[in-house]
């Protein structure tokens, strides 16, 4: 299975997220589909994919939750991209939970991505390149729970596998 670990977006945000203007044409992502990738795991048999969450129940556990901001949706990565994305602040509790993320993977055998981690929430693959302005935000992202999606080859949406909830932040 193609599978990957995300930051699921919240039900409300993602309702908030499907009205940004885009430009067109653009092939929307679903609200039920919208997160925040940390990992992308590629192909990997259903029962490797298993044997992680031990470890990334414990990782849940010890992160508390926190919140992102998404200053602005535009293009993605950069001007010419052929993607429409919310950007977000790569805030310390963000770049600290990928990290350590990353060394659970690294202990799997799994080698990181050579590309840096560009946080962002794609909501539309763009039929072309686009040089549109950005829409300015600025959003909040409640960060609550890592999921381990399934890409079906079909194209035809995501399926959660697997969520844990993170600790809740202290008062």
């Amino acid at each position: 299975m193609r599978c990957f670990i995300a930051v699921p977006v919240s039900a409300t945000l993602a309702v908030t997220l499907g009205q940004v203007p885009g430009p067109d044409p653009g092939r929307t992502v679903a609200a039920a589909d919208l997160h925040l990738t940390l990992a992308f795991l590629g192909e990997r048999r259903e029962a490797w994919v298993r044997s992680l969450w031990p470890s990334l129940a414990e990782l849940a556990a010890a992160s508390r939750a926190f919140a992102l901001t998404l200053p602005e949706a535009g293009p993605f990565p950069g001007p010419g991209g052929r993607f429409w994305a919310a950007r977000v602040t790569p805030e310390p509790a963000l770049t600290d939970l990928h990290a350590r993320l990353w060394r659970v993977l690294a202990a799997a055998g799994v080698e990181r991505e050579p590309r840096p981690f560009l946080p962002h929430v794609t909501l539309a693959r763009l039929g072309r390149p686009t040089r549109a302005a950005p829409v300015a935000g600025p959003w909040q992202m409640p960060v609550t729970s890592l999921a381990v999606h399934e890409s079906p080859p079909d194209g035809g949406g995501y399926r959660v596998l697997r969520e844990w909830p993170l600790a809740r932040p202290r008062p």
